[in-house]
């Protein structure tokens, strides 16, 4: 079965659940089958423990994903195209976009398709090939996202928190310069900080080199 972020977002919410093991393995399965309580119960023990093995394999291989994949510069998510931009010292990225970014990182696994759309540019194609869309509807692009593959989005915000993580502190005074409001600018770098030693990351990254 595809494993998509919005399926993923419900399977790791129940997985932090306080809930008896049993319990917690039906959601699991109905949330991963699609499947009514009704049909689970119906279904023999092999086959509920098959699907239990496959659901603990998709968050075994997120732990394994840090030596797996590169990140993508076009995805295709909901039937449209997008171009995935790491640079977050150009446009679009401004001062909300920055503080926006900084707090999506107290829970990278919750708001992947938001950490997604933000860096994700949707494409039409013209008689010259693809071209960006203006006047991007940024809750269709998220809704969007969250019918993109997981593991294409980890990677890919797995790399752009990376570059995010190296430039924030040279280009927090930058971002601080275009709002009044600069405390907010301060909290959201301190929140990410703080929340994001804690966000797998691929062996690369520690041989990143960004020039911002």
């Amino acid at each position: 079965m595809k494993m998509t972020i919005e399926k993923f977002q419900r399977l790791y919410a129940i997985s932090q659940m306080e809930l008896d093991e049993l319990t917690r393995a039906t959601l699991l399965v109905q949330s991963f089958t699609g499947m009514s309580e009704a049909e689970i119960d119906k279904l023999t023990p092999a086959k509920f423990n098959k699907l239990c093995k496959e659901i603990m394999e998709s968050f075994n291989q997120m732990e394994k994903m840090n030596e797996l994949g590169k990140p993508k510069n076009y995805v295709k998510a909901n039937g449209t195209w997008y171009f995935l931009n790491y640079d977050i010292a150009k446009p679009p990225m401004n001062a909300g976009r920055y503080v926006e970014v900084a707090t999506f990182g107290k829970d990278v696994i919750g708001n992947l398709h938001l950490i997604m759309s933000t860096m994700a540019n949707p494409l039409k194609l013209s008689w010259k090939g693809f071209k960006a869309v203006e006047n991007v509807n940024h809750e269709k692009v998220a809704n969007d996202m969250l019918k993109l593959e997981f593991s294409v989005a980890y990677h890919s915000a797995v790399f752009f928190y990376a570059v995010f993580s190296k430039s924030i502190q040279s280009l927090s005074n930058y971002f601080q310069s275009l709002t009044e409001n600069k405390e907010q600018v301060k909290e959201a770098i301190a929140n990410f900080t703080k929340h994001s030693d804690g966000f797998i990351t691929a062996k690369w990254y520690q041989n990143l080199k960004i020039s911002v």
